[in-house]
């Protein structure tokens, strides 16, 4: 009976949606700065990074993915998809934090309500997706830890994303 009871409290703990891989993302919007809402991911090759300028994890992580950004080919992209309740941080965060400026703040979005995280099961920050042209899911990374190489995996598995 205790073990029923235990099932029963955690189901209801567990998000409604979990990305795994393999799964295509559902029909979710982020917000650009003027507030508009799209999918920057529909038909491209996309690395998602949901962070916060609250962690700290997610600031080191940025800075290493930085200078992969800059690498990128024309038909694969990074998405930086920002948890702060204030887009206003954020943006301020990464017009004072990258050298390549425009690069990587034409690369943030908002999700200041949380609804993509919350429909994805986001847990913990940082969290990375790599999807392909479809949208279905081919890498997560959730954490992060420096210097692990975890970086350069992200993006070998996205420039691997249509082979």
């Amino acid at each position: 009976m205790k073990w029923i009871l235990t099932a029963v409290l955690f189901s209801f703990a567990m998000p409604a949606f979990a990305v795994k891989v393999g799964d295509v993302l559902p029909k979710l919007e982020v917000q650009d700065e003027s507030g508009k809402a799209l999918q920057p991911w529909a038909g491209k090759q996309t690395l998602i990074n949901f962070w916060a300028t609250w962690c700290d994890a997610c600031k080191v992580e940025l800075k290493e993915m930085e200078a992969e950004v800059a690498k990128l080919g024309a038909n694969r992209q990074v998405v930086f998809v920002s948890l702060d309740k204030e887009p206003k941080k954020a943006k301020d965060y990464f017009t004072k934090e990258f050298k390549s400026g425009p690069a990587m703040v034409g690369r943030l979005f908002y999700d200041s309500n949380f609804a993509m995280a919350e429909a994805l099961g986001v847990e913990s920050f940082p969290m990375t997706l790599v999807v392909d042209e479809k949208g279905k899911v081919i890498k997560i990374q959730d954490g992060f830890k420096p210097g692990s190489g975890s970086t350069e995996a992200l993006f070998q598995a996205l420039n691997g994303a249509s082979k």
